[in-house]
């Protein structure tokens, strides 16, 4: 079988730990951020649902499964160093070719090898440097946008980082948590999809 989708610790320990700290950082008990994770998983609402039927809880095996049945279906290909895969966004019939988005995504798995969450990398497919209207800093309102149509409820607030002028994009529903970090890339704007339940239970 084709190599593919095998991502490794590499790619999480460049993306998904990063977030972790910053969240942590900032969960502090009476802080609004730590009262409104208490409120949404409160509600016991219970969001699995990721990109294309992948899903909170999916084994490993499972998820590069699946992965490889689109690959297959031309539906994704494979991202760099087969770390992870890689989707171009639909465009809108009107939409001029280069609004065209790629989106990187791969799985984050726990010790059990059960999927706790996904990291995402948005970019403008025919980014240049000169290009200011495809920088970065355009895409973050658009990458809002998109991830609030994927999955609707809340609307995103700001999360700011101790000792930093900077802040998090975070939004809750249920055990859903979605984040969208400060830029660090002229061309990447990189987000979280994390499984609370999972999160918290790390944490005790």
């Amino acid at each position: 079988m084709k190599k593919f989708f095998f991502m490794n610790s590499r790619i999480i320990n460049r993306i998904g730990i990063p977030f972790l700290l910053l969240l942590i950082l900032n969960c502090s008990s009476g802080s609004d951020y730590s009262k409104l994770i208490k409120r949404e998983m409160a509600t016991g609402i219970i969001h699995d649902s990721l990109l294309f039927n992948l899903k909170f809880g999916q084994h490993r095996m499972e998820f590069f499964s699946a992965c490889w049945k689109l690959n297959q279906q031309g539906l994704v290909s494979n991202g760099p160093q087969n770390e992870s895969v890689k989707y171009k966004l639909p465009l809108r019939p009107e939409a001029p070719m280069e609004s065209e988005i790629t989106l990187l995504f791969a799985g984050n798995f726990n010790n059990e090898k059960i999927m706790t969450g996904m990291d995402l990398q948005f970019f403008y497919t025919a980014w240049s440097i000169w290009n200011k209207e495809l920088q970065a800093n355009k895409l973050v309102p658009v990458v809002m946008d998109t991830l609030k149509k994927w999955y609707p409820g809340n609307d995103f607030i700001k999360v700011p980082l101790e000792k930093d002028s900077t802040h998090l994009l975070v939004k809750i529903d249920g055990n859903r948590r979605i984040v969208i970090r400060p830029l660090d890339d002229e061309r990447i704007v990189k987000a979280k999809i994390d499984d609370l339940r999972y999160v918290l239970e790390e944490k005790k």
